[in-house]
């Protein structure tokens, strides 16, 4: 796999069919540019501690969910041994975004604090609304919602872990 970490592309939801083919809910983009011949590895409840290569024999788009056929799925029996199953990419096999541009797994973890310095908390999770993507920060227990706007996130810096942001009026009073 390269030396490189797996990173979480999508989710295998449910069967397609009965030759084998599976739906997966995929988590961005990245799922969608791989081609036929390209490997996943799967990881869920139904391998246990053992990782699963599938590779990809065919893989459609059907609303945001994808139809993938793999090569060691031929039945509906053995797809179904999938299903929750998490699949990955090796990080070096991601595409490339631009200079201002990040994955959700980049973010997930940075501390968040204010422009001034003040520490918010950690960011959490990334709600993904229609307009914009919605940072939540665990604020000792607290969620705090923060908008990701260009006007609000004024530095990602993935060397330090932090993201500063310029807090919105209204949206902590506390600090």
């Amino acid at each position: 796999m390269h030396g490189s970490c797996l990173v979480p592309v999508g989710k295998i939801t449910r069967t397609h069919g009965i030759r084998g083919a599976v739906k997966i809910y995929a988590y961005g983009e990245s799922l969608g540019a791989q081609a036929a011949g390209s490997r996943l590895y799967a990881e869920g409840f139904a391998f246990g501690d053992q990782t699963t290569v599938l590779t990809i024999r065919s893989l459609k788009a059907q609303g945001r969910l994808w139809v993938a056929f793999f090569e060691e799925l031929a039945s509906v029996d053995e797809a179904q041994k999938v299903v929750g199953a998490e699949v990955f990419l090796p990080e070096d096999r991601l595409p490339t975004l631009a200079e201002d541009e990040f994955y959700h797994y980049q973010l997930i973890g940075l501390t968040v604090e204010t422009r001034e310095g003040k520490r918010i908390g950690i960011l959490r999770a990334i709600l993904e609304t229609g307009s914009n993507d919605v940072y939540v920060v665990d604020r000792k227990g607290i969620e705090i919602l923060v908008p990701a706007l260009e006007d609000v996130i004024h530095e990602v810096d993935l060397e330090r872990r932090r993201m500063v942001i310029d807090v919105p009026e209204g949206l902590m009073d506390d600090l």
